[in-house]
């Protein structure tokens, strides 16, 4: 059985439902409250795909992706190289992963092996053996990596504060750098859990850059956010997956 995990304003689980949702095997459920429970299976970002109980995918994630995961044609000779490739749209694709490597400039505090297992696609690809490798490869790698993407890091960064914003009707204009950085600090931790050391603070090359963008690309990208949410919120169907408690 596969069940994939959804979240009612995410734009990829509503693309993923809509591709997917009569295919048979195929279960849906929508991330509500309780949430904590999803934590201890590493589900960081959505949506999240489940094999038989085992979390394979997540986002990116594509309808073919799971079709062939319910063919159970994934086994393929995966590369280091894809691999690293892999983690890295992976951590693009999550706010939690991604503010994370923001607020410590390092890709350290992922280097979990059954996470990045994940998120490399070693596991769906049936090459969890190489997951060592990978690791390897993205300590080593890691200054390079995060110099090669950083601009569209910040971008993205940037832009889920927007979607953030929207939520919460907040004007471009109101935002100042001291909100950036209690947002991206708040964002990144679980009440004291992860927390920078020795003093928590917020890397002020990163919120120099945060706060560029909004300048620059904001009301682009609210406006690209409101089309967005409204495209979803307008779903009944789809909307219909949230469970009340």
């Amino acid at each position: 059985m596969i069940k994939i995990l959804l979240h009612h304003t995410c734009k990829s689980s509503y693309t993923l439902y809509k591709a997917l949702k009569n295919t048979p095997g195929v279960q849906f459920e929508m991330v509500g409250v309780p949430y904590f429970p999803y934590l201890k299976h590493y589900v960081l970002s959505v949506p999240a795909v489940f094999k038989d109980g085992e979390l394979v995918l997540l986002d990116p994630v594509e309808p073919e992706d799971v079709l062939m995961l319910i063919s159970g044609k994934t086994e393929k000779e995966l590369t280091v190289e894809d691999a690293v490739e892999n983690f890295v749209r992976g951590v693009m694709a999550s706010q939690a992963l991604l503010v994370t490597v923001m607020l410590y400039k390092s890709l350290k505090p992922l280097l979990i092996p059954e996470l990045v297992s994940v998120l490399s696609r070693a596991k769906y690809y049936q090459q969890e053996h190489k997951t060592p490798q990978i690791l390897e490869k993205i300590r080593a790698s890691e200054t390079e990596l995060l110099s090669e993407h950083w601009e569209h890091l910040v971008k993205l960064l940037t832009f889920s504060l927007v979607r953030e914003m929207y939520w919460l009707g907040v004007d471009i204009d109101e935002v100042e750098k001291s909100h950036i950085k209690m947002w991206i600090l708040a964002k990144a931790t679980l009440g004291r859990l992860g927390l920078p050391y020795p003093r928590p603070t917020v890397p002020n090359l990163v919120v120099d850059a945060v706060y560029t963008t909004l300048k620059e690309a904001g009301r682009r990208y609210l406006d690209k956010v409101t089309e967005e949410q409204s495209m979803i919120l307008g779903d009944a169907d789809f909307l219909s997956l949230i469970q009340a408690y």
